[in-house]
């Protein structure tokens, strides 16, 4: 019988891809590119709880993600921060909707990748509506749609990857998890 709390176990899991994704989201900071594009790699974690715990629990990752993240990198409250914030929102809602509606048709690489979009493109439309005021910065979106393919790719094919060789680690109480790939 469920008493409505989370167990511990999922407790942990979702800590420790928490904790995964903050890790991953301040090392990508340091790689040497562009500031507007960043891999999002923290996505992972992301990803995996979406597909393993819900969107909920994905929401709560995006956010501790993001907000720890910037509070370490000294940017909190920043425009680079407000930028990954609604960025990592509205992807985490984005790829819930997928999940939830044509789960049947997208697996994890291609709810990533259309999460790196709706990210790029809110980015771009917060630069625009708060920072820049200028419609030229609509010019990117080529530019940011290809980062959003190539980058979405390599995240979801990562967090497959995991969920399909460690899976049975993020399951507990008898739960089921397909196979991913």
């Amino acid at each position: 019988m469920s008493t409505g709390k989370p167990s511990t176990h999922r407790l942990v899991m979702i800590s420790m891809l928490s904790a995964c994704g903050l890790i991953l989201f301040v090392f990508e900071s340091f790689l040497p590119v562009l500031p507007m594009f960043r891999p999002g790699l923290g996505n992972i974690a992301t990803i995996i709880v979406l597909l393993t715990y819900g969107f909920g629990d994905s929401v709560k990752v995006t956010m501790l993600r993001v907000v720890l993240g910037s509070l370490i990198l000294g940017r909190l409250f920043t425009p680079l921060f407000v930028l990954s914030f609604s960025g990592g929102i509205v992807s985490a809602l984005v790829m819930a909707c997928v999940l939830r509606y044509a789960g049947n048709i997208f697996g994890p690489v291609g709810i990533s990748v259309l999460g790196a979009l709706a990210h790029n493109i809110v980015q771009l439309v917060v630069a625009y509506l708060f920072f820049v005021k200028s419609v030229e910065i609509f010019i990117f979106i080529p530019v940011f749609i290809a980062t959003a393919v190539i980058t979405g790719n390599i995240t979801g094919l990562v967090a497959a990857v995991v969920l399909d060789r460690g899976g049975r680690l993020f399951m507990h109480n008898g739960m089921n998890q397909k196979r991913i790939l």
